[in-house]
C-alpha cells in the first residue's frame, strides 16, 4: 500500500463523523511495548491489511449506550468503503466492524 497513514486518516475521519461513536479503544500492552522499542504502530482501532485483490478493513469502536449497533455497523462499512476507494482508488475487499464496549452519553 502505498501510503498507510492516508487510508487510517480517512477511516478514522469517517468513523468519528458518526454521532454514536464516541471513541476507539487504547492501546493495548503490545503496541506501547512496540511504541516503546521504536517501532511503528498503527491506529490502535484501525488495521489494514492489503493483498493481490484490494484491502482489507478492520476496525474498533466504543459506541454510546442505546445505539443501533447494527445499523450503525452496516452505515460505517457503507461509507468507509465508498469514502477510501473514492479517495485513493484502492479496491476495498472488506470492512469489518467491532464493537469492542459501550459508553454512557453524555448530558450536556
Amino acid at each position: 500500500m502505498n501510503d498507510d497513514v492516508n487510508v487510517i486518516d480517512i477511516i478514522e475521519e469517517v468513523i468519528m463523523s458518526f454521532d454514536a461513536v464516541s471513541r476507539f479503544p487504547g492501546h493495548g500492552i503490545s503496541d506501547n511495548i512496540q511504541k516503546a522499542i521504536g517501532m511503528d504502530v498503527q491506529h490502535p482501532g484501525i488495521k489494514v491489511s492489503e493483498d493481490d485483490d484490494g484491502i482489507t478493513i478492520n476496525c474498533g469502536i466504543i459506541v454510546y449506550f442505546g445505539v443501533n449497533i447494527p445499523q450503525l455497523c452496516y452505515d460505517i462499512q457503507t461509507r468507509v468503503k465508498r469514502e477510501v476507494e473514492e479517495v485513493t482508488g484502492l479496491e476495498v475487499r472488506a470492512v469489518n466492524i467491532k464493537v469492542e464496549g459501550i459508553d454512557k452519553e453524555e448530558t450536556n
